[in-house]
């Protein structure tokens, strides 16, 4: 224990003890599955109370944008009681109990099938080019940005919440939009001549992440990075192929990349009943679920739905199928085994950023005719069809200066369009109500806001938010304390950032509730660095024992939230 956390510990309770108020944040998200009837809602308040939290942030508004709240502009969510307003008890219930409410609302993710929700009504409103997860919002649109707008300040003129709670205030990548309004609004600005989805052909500028593998052996190089490194591979093995995409493919914004990977799936003959995407146990124990979540609807936006499976299926899996691995990081002995016997019998084979901990294995060697890894990269890069192959069209070429110049500008240009949302909402939160709060869940360093287009850190300089939550939702101590660095630098009193702290962890691919000496560890680390408080996430994950430790070693006695220039 550092000198300063001993310290900082010993005076607390002394503090306590002389009757000081103590004024402390003590946050914690909630979902609307703990408060969408009145039942479910008394039963959370307790607990919360129990723990001596004194801030909730109920998430109101998402999934297609749907409300849990009585709104003019968003229907209530269906599986709310008919009559009930969510939002209005939860407020009522804590206020009683002496404990802030801020409304939660996702801005950039849809969260729900483009099938449904408001883009029903206005398709137009969808992003046309993210990274391929789920529908999100296209905040370049004004439109976009004054619903948004109207459906928070509706929240918070007809309920009596303490503030407004931006998430997911951002983009899923930094690549260009093609829709009109933005390829308009970006070629006025900053000169580039519009384009269209359906010109995005190789060779294209893309922004990846990599895991490549490399060296070929039996494979046909089909495309290459500018390094020179193959990017898309083609091998034969006895009667069937397999062909890699060798990065992140879903993350990458570019139509070129789902017309490779549409014409592959094509040429595999993939349907509706012989393709399937397999998730490995191994890869599964390390790496969350949401991302093959998110591949598969990659897959099903591009025409090709894929079943999902794991190993104790793959027997059932028929010789002329069509086999999808995403991500598949490591994968056993005796499954890589399985896999080179289905290509070589007739299966095919779509590997995209590929099993870079495992392709030591001969028969993952043979199934893929790479022998070897490379570096992981990060960043633009130019994706060019080989010398002499014939599977992929060729597009006109590009020039790389011209390319990275174009794609800087796109980021500055969506980076300002995010930031246009957040100012508008904090200049008319403090019209409407001054004393409200207006804050923001935010990636929890600098680099990695960068890449999703989310410049938080301009946001505090510029005053256009009060304070933001770093999703520092990590195991690792030492990278918490190098967060912990970054955020004094920008803000030395920690005036302006509160850390979200996890309270849960994965095990074997699941959530479980987070060990507590380390919840306990992190949260001295937070009082070490003299943060106001902190935020956890999320409620779920609220169980008796860490109810315990936080009523009786930790927070000892109640608190009022803290805000920046507290006003009591």
């Amino acid at each position: 224990m550092t000198r300063t956390l001993f310290f900082l510990l010993l005076a607390m309770p002394a503090a306590q003890a002389a009757g000081a108020e103590v004024v402390e944040h003590r946050g914690i998200w909630m979902h609307p599955e703990q408060f969408r009837t009145p039942q479910l809602a008394n039963q959370w308040i307790e607990k919360i109370a129990a723990a001596r939290l004194n801030a909730i942030y109920p998430l109101v508004w998402h999934r297609g944008g749907t409300a849990w709240f009585k709104s003019r502009l968003s229907p209530m969510a269906k599986d709310v009681p008919e009559g009930f307003d969510p939002l209005a008890h939860l407020v009522t219930l804590a206020h009683a109990r002496g404990i802030a409410v801020h409304a939660w609302f996702v801005n950039g993710s849809y969260g729900a099938p483009a099938s449904g929700g408001v883009f029903v009504e206005h398709p137009e409103w969808r992003l046309q080019g993210g990274s391929g997860e789920d529908p999100w919002f296209d905040l370049g649109q004004p439109a976009v940005r004054d619903f948004q707008r109207d459906v928070m300040l509706d929240c918070l003129r007809t309920h009596d919440v303490d503030g407004l709670h931006f998430d997911y205030i951002r983009y899923s990548g930094q690549g260009p939009c093609y829709c009109r309004h933005c390829q308009e609004e970006f070629a006025r600005k900053h000169g580039f001549p519009p384009r269209k989805a359906g010109e995005e052909r190789f060779p294209a500028a893309l922004d990846v992440g990599a895991n490549p593998l490399d060296k070929p052996t039996t494979a046909r190089v089909l495309a290459t990075f500018d390094t020179g490194k193959p990017a898309v591979t083609l091998n034969r093995l006895g009667q069937g192929e397999a062909v890699l995409v060798n990065w992140q493919a879903a993350r990458s914004a570019s139509p070129a990349v789902g017309r490779l990977v549409g014409d592959m799936l094509t040429r595999f003959r993939a349907g509706k009943k012989n393709t399937f995407q397999l998730n490995t146990a191994e890869t599964a124990a390390k790496y969350r679920l949401e991302e093959q979540t998110r591949a598969n609807q990659w897959l099903r936006g591009l025409g090709f739905s894929a079943q999902r499976i794991d190993e104790k299926t793959l027997r059932q899996v028929p010789r002329d199928a069509v086999l999808i691995l995403y991500g598949q990081y490591s994968i056993a002995q005796p499954t890589a085994d399985w896999l080179e016997e289905f290509v070589r019998g007739g299966g095919r084979c779509l590997v995209i950023d590929g099993p870079v901990f495992s392709i030591k294995h001969p028969a993952l060697q043979r199934v893929l005719g790479m022998g070897t890894t490379a570096a992981y990269f990060h960043g633009l890069t130019v994706v060019s069809p080989a010398p002499g192959q014939d599977l992929l069209e060729p597009g006109p070429a590009i020039d790389i200066r011209h390319e990275r110049a174009r794609m800087a500008k796109w980021v500055e240009y969506r980076t300002q369009t995010v930031t246009g949302l957040v100012r508008t909402v904090y200049r008319d939160v403090k019209a409407s109500k001054p004393r409200a709060w207006v804050s923001a869940a935010v990636f929890f360093n600098k680099a990695s806001a960068d890449g999703v287009c989310q410049d938080w850190y301009g946001w505090l300089r510029e005053g256009s938010i009060d304070y933001v939550l770093p999703m520092a939702y990590t195991e690792d101590n030492r990278t918490l304390a190098k967060a912990f660095a970054e955020w004094k630098a920008a803000d030395p009193k920690m005036e302006h950032i509160l850390p979200g702290l996890s309270i849960y962890s994965r095990k074997e691919g699941k959530a479980v509730p987070r060990d507590l000496a380390l919840v306990r560890s992190q949260l001295d680390m937070c009082r070490a660095y003299q943060t106001h408080g902190n935020q956890f996430f999320s409620l779920a994950y609220l169980q008796e024992p860490l109810i315990k430790l936080l009523a009786e070693t930790v927070f000892t006695a109640p608190a009022q939230p803290w805000y920046p220039e507290h006003r009591r």
